[in-house]
């Protein structure tokens, strides 16, 4: 098979984990990324509760994406009809049939006022994570602590997880992008800090959700393992080849990248004929899996199939 590979897709990734002394499972995973970048794309699906989408794919192409994608959205706000833990149980589940575990977090307003992630419906200000003496820092180093207990226990179980924190910040319709690139460039570093430092969390890859023109609002490359892109363009199947070679000229051919969310999938052929050579792909839950002016079941059967898309029959243990 032809390789996709876009010109300087490889020799100049980085080889190593941003987090010293990554878990084992952590490195198996980052590697077998590493290997199929520019070879092969990773299916993937977001899911709203427990496998409603990978089910979905399952009964309709005979075939299940290697990731799920999973948000802490409704962990630790004591919602009675919600157990804080299933996404935890759910990326336990799909890593011991060797899937791939995707998670981001909707956070909701950290003081507890309401229950919007979005800028309009809080005003949570998010500028005073320069201030620890403020009950907004004390507030969002809470909830951090929190994701952490849960991302703890998946370290005890072997589970490692590509992590999407603060996803979307440039575009300003979350909490966390209201007030600029600064306090979100600050929130992001912490929460790094926080989860690896201070609480010893080493089974975690760090994706950076890039927005247009954000170069301001970028962590740095010390707090970066991949970059993904949220694509949502309806009906275009077209591989972004585009966006792909202008994000690999920003980060210098070091940062692989992915399509982190989508509403409407590249076409296999497209990809192999661009040589986009993009991670994985991630379509949002519901009617952007499952209705034909987002993806037809026409489409999602050829792209499960395709020989360029790994599926999870396809893929290997990567456990230690």
């Amino acid at each position: 098979m032809k390789k996709p590979v876009e010109e300087g897709t490889g020799s100049r990734l980085n080889e190593k984990l941003v987090t010293a002394g990554a878990t084992a499972e952590a490195q198996k995973l980052y590697a077998f990324l590493l290997r199929n970048y520019g070879k092969k794309i990773i299916s993937g699906v977001m899911t709203l509760s427990s496998f409603d989408e990978t089910a979905w794919l399952k009964e309709n192409t005979g075939k299940e994406p290697a990731i799920v994608g999973l948000d802490f959205m409704h962990s630790n706000r004591n919602y009675r009809w919600y157990n804080d833990k299933q996404p935890i149980r759910d990326a336990k589940a799909y890593w011991e049939r060797n899937g791939i575990p995707v998670f981001c977090w909707h956070w909701r307003d950290p003081s507890r006022k309401t229950e919007g992630f979005y800028t309009k419906d809080t005003d949570f200000d998010v500028s005073k994570v320069d201030d620890p003496s403020s009950a907004e820092y004390k507030a969002i180093i809470s909830d951090i602590d929190y994701i952490a207990s849960l991302f703890k226990e998946l370290q005890q179980q072997k589970v490692p997880v590509i992590w999407r924190p603060l996803h979307e910040a440039a575009g300003g319709w979350f909490w966390w992008g209201a007030k600029g690139p600064a306090p979100c460039k600050k929130l992001y570093r912490l929460m790094f800090e926080r989860l690896v430092v201070y609480h010893g969390l080493k089974n975690l890859i760090w994706v950076w959700t890039r927005e247009p023109n954000d170069e301001s609002w970028y962590p740095g490359d010390e707090y970066v393992d991949i970059v993904g892109r949220d694509i949502y363009k309806q009906g275009d199947h077209s591989s972004q080849h585009t966006e792909f070679a202008a994000l690999n000229k920003l980060y210098g051919e070091m940062k692989m990248l992915a399509i982190s969310e989508c509403g409407s999938m590249p076409d296999p052929d497209n990809l192999l004929a661009d040589k986009a050579a993009w991670s994985w792909f991630m379509p949002w839950y519901g009617d952007f899996v499952r209705k034909s002016e987002h993806n037809s079941l026409l489409l999602w059967k050829k792209v499960m199939q395709s020989d360029y898309v790994i599926t999870l029959d396809e893929m290997p243990s990567l456990k230690n």
